[in-house]
């Protein structure tokens, strides 16, 4: 019968834990600034929208508001 071997967990040194920290911040900031330009799009269109939405309504006219008669005072 043969051995049963296992796998034994080796510690990574310094310098492959320092290239894995790198390779982890570069892609940690490459991540956020796709999230930040995808956001600043986002707002972009809805102020696009916004102006065409109050473009399309035309100006608008205020109206006085009528005071009710207040009884009484006659």
């Amino acid at each position: 019968m043969a051995k049963k071997q296992f796998a034994r967990f080796v510690t990574p040194d310094s310098v492959a834990r320092d290239a894995e920290a790198a390779k982890t911040t570069r892609l940690r900031g490459l991540r956020l600034a796709k999230e930040a330009e995808a956001a600043e799009e986002k707002k972009e269109a809805a102020n696009r929208e916004a102006a065409a939405k109050s473009a399309k309504a035309g100006p608008r006219r205020r109206v006085r508001a009528s005071h009710p008669a207040t009884p009484g005072l006659t």
